[in-house]
């Protein structure tokens, strides 16, 4: 899509005048550019229209990457290996410069959607759209192993459909055959739901028929319209990549064989790439509404492989191809207008203009004016409504920092502190050589299962932060929880039929319900569903599904998609906030300054974003946001919704996972502080404030049967500098060796990372491993309790740091391991506990989460803690010592 520069975008870039953004990747942006107008003289010829036919989509490399010297090689090898693939179904390489100042790649513009957009637009291709666009890419990609490459990441996005025919795209994760050093050791590159068994297992593995097991998931996409590996957790979908369980049910008959094919196991029982392309261009798949030849005339005159997209694309393609000319005849690049006064409407007929000595306008917010579905100005649309009942109240002078995090995220704040009920510690907070007075403890007070907002599951106990009046207790919750949290005041927790409910933090009666129902599903006697996940790995929720925050008197859910602040006491209604039209919040962070809410798009819009983006709104709840931040610019596949949000905040900056890697925001105005870390996926981000430091959980994949110790399955935990995000160092953790089925169900997690030790636990090992924060060398091994749920799974709890111990629940006991010594774990029996139970195994129509055995919530705060157990039984009591 046509987008329009920004005030940071290049106005030239090597013999190339840059027109408009067309998207960015995890190494740059991608520009809409022209040759250089300068004549012979030197002088420029300002206003005369470019040549729609040299337009070039040319790849401009981050400044903060360029001078990495082991990176320009692997550019310079990409430069030479797109210049030796010669194919109608490749994008042509026309130049590239890996020794610039600003490295850049130019290739041929392709005015069409990708695949990703197109189905997404209209729906799956028709069965002779699949066969062509199957055979045009299989040639491509026999072009490229004929040059000796592999493409590595095959996937919707990659794959363009141009006026004659598929065009397969970016080599920016292509290498040489022989160059198995460019990447680490079983680091993942490539796209979770389009990726092999050879890629899950590591990256020695991969081989040219991965190429063509990621073209068969991409035709089952494309013939479908869903993942053929479904969705949900990351891990999920690996497992069911690894074992090759896809789900082709929605290919028509006619491909599932073929497809099927392309998506064995064994690598050499796929077919290669040119007899594919062959068997898919014998296929007879006409139909009566669909007669035209796989490379015939189209009914619109149009002719080629292109003439079998259907009619919507090919209007989508000659859109496209109008925008490109309309802008060349202007003879100006797409720059945002400038603010215009509240009373003046934006028009859609003006064109901004600039000499090429005119600093560039001020660029627009993403679904601000001058953002139409072909990136050309228009007038401005709808900001996101915010509504208010009354201000922060009484605790808001008090409110250093509140959070919401979602699946993966985590709520509170680390204090430096150390409390005499649970830490040892003189009663000062976060920051060198500042005291908090207990007022100002308690505005920070609040945790959930990751433990506090830096998320690196250390808690330390303040008696400051105990709740007021709290006596042992023992309640249950209206349903099954999901996810909980909690401060001085309550335990507010989302349970699988969509509500919310709270309960006191110092007796355990009820506080408030929030059901997500409107007063007229109630008069029709809609008491909600059941949170199940599908066949697919799909998480279906009745109601919303954020996960609450709770911190400082205050508590933060989702009510009907929209994001409310509430006093968690008395759950008051403060202020509250709308997902900008045609998307969703996938998380919220409340930080010192800013409420900042990760929005995802789930519907294409004639206005705003088509992907994912931040939305920062001061803590008084302003009509709009004071600043936004794009952290994908595409509208996502299935496997990768929920993998872009704002993760934690730290010292003035928010921290957020973007396809350009891990970045940090400036929380006060947006702006993007130091680099990007973008060496394979973080599944977990965490704070270390005592090293200034932020930690990157990461999942290294591999056989275990190697030769090569590197090459086993574990996690890996990197150190990145908290101001530039560079590396400073790997902690790795090993898992145990995989079955020869390739279970992936043994992953070692990490759960919390500080006072010098690193928690681990092994998902089906039946241990809780202490290790050396700096080495990763385990020192202690703790049992750990397990169920049997198709895979074995732990049903103890993530392990959080309280003081100098661990501190985790089963559904009987409650156990604080030393992390230092030998000395015995204290294990105490939880009164009123349920005790174990026998799993109900899952149909195959899905799991029902209430059914599904899970590990308790364990939430420590001022030397007592709250156990959540996953049938609603929830217990407070003290912390043993």
């Amino acid at each position: 899509m046509i987008g329009q520069l920004r005030e940071s975008s290049p106005l030239r870039i090597g013999p190339y005048e840059t027109l408009a953004r067309l998207g960015a990747g995890g190494m740059g942006e991608v520009f809409l550019a022209a040759p250089d107008r300068r004549e012979p003289g030197g002088a420029l010829a300002p206003g005369a229209p470019y040549d729609p036919d040299s337009l070039v989509a040319v790849k401009a490399i981050r400044g903060e990457i360029a001078g990495d010297a082991a990176f320009r090689a692997r550019f310079r090898r990409e430069i030479s290996v797109a210049t030796s693939v010669e194919n109608p179904f490749v994008a042509r390489l026309v130049a590239g410069d890996a020794d610039a100042e600003q490295p850049w790649l130019a290739t041929e513009y392709v005015a069409g959607p990708h695949l990703a957009e197109a189905v997404r637009a209209h729906g799956p291709l028709p069965l002779a759209s699949v066969a062509a666009l199957g055979a045009g890419v299989a040639r491509a990609l026999a072009a490229v192993h004929a040059a000796g490459a592999l493409h590595r990441d095959l996937k919707p996005a990659n794959v363009l459909l141009g006026a004659d025919g598929p065009k397969l795209i970016d080599f920016g994760v292509a290498r040489a055959l022989d160059a198995t050093t460019m990447t680490s050791t079983g680091l993942l590159v490539g796209t979770p739901g389009f990726m092999s068994p050879e890629h899950v297992a590591g990256g020695r593995h991969v081989v040219p028929a991965s190429d063509v097991f990621c073209l068969g998931s991409v035709l089952a996409y494309a013939a479908s319209g869903d993942d053929p590996f479904g969705d949900g957790p990351v891990a999920a979908v690996l497992y069911r990549v690894s074992v090759a369980e896809a789900q082709l049910d929605g290919v028509p008959a006619e491909l599932r064989e073929l497809i099927g094919a392309c998506l064995s196991r064994d690598p050499g029982e796929r077919p290669h790439p040119g007899e594919l392309a062959e068997r898919l261009a014998e296929l007879d798949l006409s139909t009566p509404n669909d007669r035209r030849p796989a490379h015939g005339t189209g009914d619109d005159g149009e002719s080629g492989p292109g003439a079998r997209w259907p009619s919507a694309v090919r209007a989508a393609i000659a859109e496209a191809r109008r925008d490109a000319a309309q802008l060349c005849a202007s003879g100006q690049p797409l720059l945002p207008l400038p603010p215009a006064p509240e009373h003046t409407p934006y028009s859609p007929t003006r064109t901004p203009t600039r000499t090429p000595t005119q600093a560039p306008f001020a660029p627009a917010a993403p679904g601000g004016p001058g953002h139409t579905a072909h990136g050309l100005p228009t007038m401005s649309s709808a900001a996101p409504t915010v509504s208010r009942r009354r201000g922060i109240g009484r605790r808001g002078a008090l409110v250093t920092v509140l959070a919401v995090a979602v699946a993966g995220g985590a709520v509170g704040a680390l204090l430096a502190a150390r409390g005499p009920d649970g830490g040892g510690g003189d009663g000062r907070a976060a920051g060198p050589g500042r005291s908090a007075s207990a007022a100002e403890l308690v505005a920070r007070a609040g945790v959930d299962s990751a433990g506090t907002l830096e998320h690196n599951g250390s808690v330390p106990q303040l008696k400051e932060q105990r709740p007021r009046g709290w006596k042992p207790w023992r309640a249950a919750f209206g349903h099954s929880p999901m996810s909980c949290a909690a401060d001085t005041e309550a335990v507010v927790c989302l349970l699988t039929n969509g509500t919310y409910e709270a309960r006191s933090a110092a007796d355990g009666h009820r506080l408030w319900r929030s059901d997500g129902r409107t007063a007229a599903d109630a008069d029709a006697g809609d008491t909600g569903d059941e949170a199940y996940i599908g066949p697919s790995g799909h998480l279906f929720m009745p109601g919303d599904q954020v996960r609450p925050v709770v911190r400082g008197g205050r508590a933060v859910i989702a009510h009907k998609g929209r994001v409310q602040v509430r006093d968690s006491a008395s759950g008051e209604v403060d202020w509250s906030v709308d997902a900008p039209a045609g998307s969703h919040v996938t998380s919220a962070l409340l930080t010192d300054e800013r409420l900042v809410l990760s929005s995802e798009v789930t519907s294409r819009t004639d206005e705003g974003p088509q992907g994912t983006e931040l939305l920062a709104y001061p803590l008084d709840g302003a009509d709009k946001p004071v600043w936004t931040y794009e952290l994908s610019d595409e509208v996502l596949a299935e496997a990768e919704l929920g993998n872009y949000t704002a993760e934690t905040a730290h010292d003035g900056r928010v921290y957020a996972t973007s396809r350009d890697g891990v970045v940090a925001i400036g929380e006060k105005k947006g702006g993007r502080e130091g680099g990007a870390y973008d060496d394979g996926q973080c599944l977990a981000l965490m704070v270390d404030p005592v090293a200034d430091q932020i930690l990157c959980t990461q999942l290294v994949t591999g056989t275990g049967d190697l030769d090569d110790p590197t090459a086993a399955p574990g996690t890996r935990v990197t150190r990145l500098d908290a101001r530039t995000l560079a590396v400073r160092g790997k902690i790795s953790f090993k898992a145990p060796p995989v079955s020869p089925q390739g279970d992936l169900g043994r992953d070692i997690v990490v759960s919390a990372v500080a006072s010098g030790a690193a928690l681990a636990y092994d998902t089906s090992g039946e241990k809780l491993l202490v290790a050396d924060a700096k080495n990763g060398r385990v020192t202690r091994e703790e049992p750990i309790s397990v169920a049997e749920y198709v895979i074995k799974e732990p049903i103890s709890s993530p392990a959080l740091i309280v003081g100098d111990r661990a501190l985790t629940a089963d559904n009987s006991t409650l156990k604080a391991v030393p992390l230092t010594g030998r000395g015995k774990p204290d294990a105490v029996r939880v009164p009123g506990a349920p005790g174990d139970r026998v799993p109900e195994q899952p149909e195959d129509t899905g799991t029902v989460i209430a059914d599904k055995p899970k590990p308790p919530t364990v939430l420590p705060l001022g030397g007592v803690v709250t156990i959540v157990y996953d049938q609603g039984t929830v217990v407070s009591m003290k912390i043993p010592s």
